[in-house]
């Protein structure tokens, strides 16, 4: 089941909405129906949300990291790279440019709100306006608040990424990881024991955060470790491969028997690339057996033996493959094992076990 939905995409980065977010959308609709005053307010705070993130999404394509997704949850927005930056001073930029964005939205907003209209809101959570410099001052206020929230040091939010890359640049970034961890986790227990007594969503939202800073804590732990894994570690050295000239239907069953997705292609025991999975599978089964597997795209990727196994994972996922040929420095064309999905999922159970 699919649980976030792509609704657009801005400078090539796609938007998605999580399916609970769309839950949320419905349930506050019907709770401020007939004015949908506080409806009208969700809805722009999560496009500002939606701004907050891309404001991270363009410091760390500066850096050239890239962004594979933003996502938006009940509580906020997900920015989703593909690798942690290897400098705290990357990583701290990066965090702090979110509610940096916010904080001038907000300001911008409320200086525009006290020229047209000096009066400010009595009521934040019972919102009433019918016109455009009614609703500014209300903006202003969400964009501020959500500057203000994020700055927390409360990990997974961008005050504990920043916290995090203030402390990784003193001691091991898993143990600045594990130290902001703990704080979010603490921070989640808080508002969690605040909402008990004063508010239903403080409830939420620390059970949100809990549970993000620990899962997010031990992704991040167990991904540092799995960088001490070497390729040749989890490669196998048996290598099952197809000639350029063998059929899509003959390369199946070879593939079928070597127990992978992606056929590696050899000729006269040169590397020549990959022929993945979904490729073969898009060819109807009656065309299979007149159809050769070089006439089908090749993707021509490697690693190396004494490279980290995040480097397959990436290739990878990337790629959208299950193998990645294993390739001698000294001979780049000559495959000396493969490493598959089975090999990362046996690099990560090992990185868990060094954590």
């Amino acid at each position: 089941m699919k649980y976030s939905f792509k609704i657009g995409s801005v400078w090539g980065i796609p938007i998605e909405l999580h399916i609970t977010f769309i839950l949320l959308m419905v349930v506050m609709f019907i709770f401020s129906y007939p004015q949908l005053h506080l409806f009208i307010l969700i809805m722009f705070l999560f496009a500002f949300v939606v701004v907050h993130e891309l404001a991270h999404s363009v410091v760390a394509r500066h850096y050239k990291i890239k962004v594979r997704k933003i996502v938006l949850y009940p509580i906020g927005g997900v920015s989703e790279i593909e690798e942690i930056p290897e400098k705290p001073s990357i990583e701290w930029r990066m965090a702090i440019a979110g509610p940096l964005t916010s904080f001038v939205i907000g300001g911008v907003l409320l200086v525009a709100s006290q020229i047209v209209s000096p009066e400010t809101p009595a009521e934040f959570l019972n919102p009433t306006f019918t016109t455009v410099s009614g609703l500014t001052p209300y903006l202003a206020y969400l964009n501020l608040l959500l500057g203000a929230f994020n700055l927390i040091p409360a990990f997974p939010m961008d005050g504990g990424r920043v916290f995090r890359a203030l402390l990784a640049e003193r001691m091991k970034f898993s143990d600045a990881t594990k130290y902001a961890a703990f704080i979010g986790r603490l921070f989640g227990i808080v508002m969690v024991m605040a909402g008990v007594f004063y508010n239903f969503w403080l409830i939420i939202i620390g059970v949100f955060i809990y549970i993000g800073a620990s899962e997010e804590a031990e992704q991040t732990i167990v991904s540092t470790t799995m960088a001490r894994v070497r390729v040749k570690d989890v490669m196998y050295p048996e290598v099952a491969s197809v000639n350029p000239e063998t059929t899509l239907k003959e390369a199946l069953e070879i593939m079928f028997k070597a127990r992978y997705h992606d056929a590696l292609v050899e000729k006269d025991g040169a590397f020549h690339g990959i022929v993945a999975w979904n490729d073969i599978m898009k060819i109807k089964p009656e065309q299979r057996s007149e159809l050769r597997v070089e006439q089908l795209p090749l993707k021509q990727i490697s690693v190396f033996s004494d490279e980290s196994i995040l480097e397959a994972y990436k290739i990878m996922s990337r790629e959208k493959l299950d193998l990645v040929p294993v390739v001698n420095r000294e001979q780049p064309f000559k495959v000396i094992g493969v490493v598959t999905s089975e090999g990362v999922a046996y690099a990560y159970e090992k990185a868990k076990a060094l954590r």
